[in-house]
């Protein structure tokens, strides 16, 4: 749009325009004021009572002391920019009446008379008064129309400019002063436009904003479920846990399965020191034993029964007396004839015929401890067993206590990182509510209920 020059000194549209940014300004919320507490189902009811949307009479818009004020200041700059579309009509009689110079070449006067003429009959074309806007949704409509008369106009008398100034002086100056006038209207309709765009974009947003805390609640409520859930399996767990323990208390306190325990303990505990006696010497044996088996050779059957009992002295309650015994008696006689080379062979000698002296004792024993242990374990066996059920049990439950105990701890890491997206979420939406409408709102989350 080309427009005549402005006058300096001209801020009546500055001050309109500052007007604009004060009244688009947010507002800073006060450190102590009043609150309104409502859930989230409850401001979006709020919300759409004061949502930007009017009816065609304006009702639902005069419920919003915002959106009237903004209706009401359009309709006042429409009605003034009818008045300044009145005041073109008489400029563009003004232009048909002015009389052309008669000094004027005929094909200059053309020129001249074809200029009046198109600014007249763009003059007439736009000359539509503007509509009085019944809601929001008419501001843009009307400032449209406002700049797009503007915008033809100026640009029709921004093209014959010169004509105009030459030969229709005061019907310029009019015009230029209506068109600034215009110009201030079209701009203060633009600021409200702009304004009720961003209103709508705000509301548009804080809907969003509570679209995604009504999600976010939902989640929460349930991951406070699935907790709830977890805990109270949990408690029922540690209740199993306890009545398993305290029957296998029970158990472990029975008279019988003590002395039965204790008896057991005793015998393997003094079977385990013969079994040490024994194993001590056979093995002070070992040497002489191994040069034997090596320069002159044991029966293969007789060396596997003797080799098996030094391994493990609980086996010589299997064998018979007499079999060692020979299979010894044949040691002390090699080493006493010399063919075996021993450091002290005297030493050696002693110690086979300890332990032939001491062979029948030993198996005496073994055999001995083996039919108590034998009697007592089963005894103890019934006791055992239900010991091993119980501790099966036992073992279940602490896994599944560990597996409970585990997505306790994951839904709760999960809903403290929910809720401190919700806090923030909230945050800037009661920013965004004061800073919209003027309301100090209190978010009650339901599912805290």
């Amino acid at each position: 749009m080309i427009l005549f020059r402005r006058k300096k000194g001209d801020s009546k549209g500055d001050e309109v325009k500052e007007d604009e940014e004060v009244r688009s300004q947010p507002r800073s919320q006060p450190k102590h004021q009043s609150y309104v507490e409502v859930n989230l189902e409850g401001l979006i009811a709020m919300l759409d009572k004061l949502g930007m949307e009017g009816d065609d009479d304006g009702s639902k818009s005069r419920d919003n002391a915002y959106a009237y004020a903004g209706v009401r200041e359009a309709a006042k700059i429409a009605s003034r920019f009818n008045q300044h579309i009145d005041s073109l009509k008489g400029v563009s009689e003004g232009l048909k009446r002015r009389a052309i110079r008669g000094e004027l070449t005929p094909q200059l006067k053309g020129i001249v008379e074809r200029a009046r003429d198109t600014v007249v009959s763009v003059i007439v074309e736009v000359s539509k008064p503007l509509p009085e806007p019944k809601g929001m949704s008419d501001i843009t409509l009307i400032q449209d129309k406002a700049r797009r008369v503007l915008n033809r106009i100026g640009d029709v008398s921004g093209s014959h400019r010169r004509i105009l100034y030459e030969f229709f002086p005061a019907e310029a100056r009019a015009l230029k002063d209506i068109l600034m006038a215009m110009k201030r209207d079209a701009d203060a309709l633009d600021g409200i436009a702009r304004s009720v765009d961003e209103h709508a974009s705000s509301y548009s947003k804080c809907r969003d904003r509570i679209a995604r805390l009504v999600q976010m609640e939902q989640e929460m409520k349930t991951f406070y479920a699935k907790m709830k859930e977890m805990r109270d399996s949990f408690a029922t767990l540690e209740q199993e846990r306890a009545e398993v323990e305290r029957m296998r208390e029970v158990i472990l306190n029975t008279n019988e399965y003590i002395e039965v325990d204790r008896m057991l303990s005793n015998v393997r505990m003094e079977y385990d020191r013969l079994l040490a006696e024994i194993a001590r010497d056979f093995s002070r044996l070992n040497k002489a034993i191994s040069k034997y088996e090596y320069e002159v050779g044991f029966e293969r059957d007789e060396y596997a029964i003797l080799k098996a009992v030094i391994d493990e002295p609980s086996r010589l309650k299997d064998v018979e007396a007499d079999v060692i015994r020979d299979m010894l008696g044949r040691l002390s006689d090699i080493i006493a004839s010399g063919r075996l080379y021993l450091k002290n062979p005297e030493k050696d000698i002693e110690n086979v015929h300890t332990l032939i002296d001491r062979l029948e004792h030993y198996i005496g024993k073994c055999r001995e401890y083996e039919g108590m242990l034998k009697i007592y374990m089963e005894k103890i066996t019934p006791y055992q067993d239900r010991l091993k059920v119980i501790d099966a049990d036992l073992e279940r439950i602490k896994r599944e206590m560990d597996r409970v105990r585990g997505m306790l701890e994951e839904y709760a890491k999960r809903a403290s990182s929910l809720k401190s997206a919700m806090d923030e979420e909230i945050k800037q939406l009661t920013s965004d509510i004061y800073r919209i409408y003027g309301l100090n709102v209190r978010i009650r989350l339901d599912y805290l209920d």
